[in-house]
């Protein structure tokens, strides 16, 4: 029997915030690459996850969610790379909605629509839909705005419909040898997922304002053969009063949130950390340039 033709490229995730785009790219690779939280968007960079199988490998790019009107300088990067994601970085576009046709939703992913790259329409949370007629209704609507070439619908939280997905993307990839070394999982660095599990728990842990006002550094990152990782996070908010309401009193929120980050961050290298984090003041740095700059955005 003829060797099938190794196949690789980008298959870009898109959306509006809050679609599942990154439950959906954990699910896909079967572990947890992406954090999620049920606020919107907790996606601030692109994440690059590799999916091998025998004759392909699928490299995933997960998006910042598709903002309708950026409100600050931030939130115009993050549109930028969800653009520059579909319009320069994938070979094929996975375009996630909700079982609900918003009329904003149509005109933001008409947007992210690029007609020379293949588009797989993915109906996401349709165990939350009211019925099949709500569903169908749905999809009907971004059939005709987004023209795809694949509809399939898929629940991320518990997996039922990625196999599928993942046969229709690879059947769309182009022949090409893979991009990164087969035992690769990102192109990113263990530094940059602990910070991700720290804003991860402050949006777990924080109402409001304050999850969309922090932002992390690591500012030291030693493995220590024998003894655990000793690693130091700096976690900046725009305000003194939000730096009270992460400390908390006598510094109970700040040790929950260091709990809590260590026990995620541990799972994921699958080794035991000791994890410092401080606090402080970076005023506006939503709209600072600069600040967006030092901070990856």
């Amino acid at each position: 029997m003829e060797t099938p033709p190794f196949k690789s490229g980008f298959a870009s995730i898109l959306g509006r915030p809050n679609a599942g785009k990154s439950t959906l790219l954990n699910a896909l690779l079967g572990t947890k690459l992406s954090i999620v939280s049920p606020k919107p968007q907790t996606t601030r960079h692109k994440i690059l996850g590799l999916l091998n199988g025998p004759f392909y490998q699928i490299a995933f790019l997960d998006t910042p969610g598709f903002i309708t009107r950026p409100k600050d300088p931030l939130q115009k990067a993050l549109r930028r790379h969800s653009e520059i994601s579909a319009r320069e970085d994938a070979d094929i576009a996975v375009i996630v909605v909700e079982p609900r046709t918003p009329a904003a939703a149509l005109d933001d992913l008409s947007l992210l629509r690029r007609p020379e790259i293949p588009a797989i329409l993915v109906l996401n949370k349709i165990d939350l839909a009211a019925d099949a007629a709500a569903q169908e209704s749905a999809l009907e609507a971004y059939r005709t705005a987004l023209n795809p070439d694949a509809v399939l619908r898929v629940c991320a939280l518990s997996g039922a419909g990625t196999p599928e997905l993942i046969k229709e993307i690879v059947a769309r990839l182009p022949p090409s040898p893979p991009f990164y070394p087969p035992d690769q999982a990102s192109d990113r660095w263990e530094r940059f997922f602990t910070a991700e599990f720290i804003r991860e728990q402050v949006f777990a842990l924080y109402r409001e304002e304050i999850p969309h006002a922090t932002a992390v550094t690591i500012e030291e990152f030693k493995e220590k053969p024998g003894r655990p990782d000793a690693i130091q996070a700096v976690l900046y908010v725009e305000k003194e009063g939000q730096k009270g309401i992460i400390i908390g009193s006598k510094g109970a929120a700040l040790r929950e949130l260091q709990k809590k980050s260590r026990l995620s961050i541990e799972r994921f290298l699958g080794r035991p950390v000791d994890l410092e984090i401080w606090v402080k003041v970076r005023k506006d740095w939503r709209k600072d340039p600069r600040a967006l700059k030092e901070f990856g955005y």
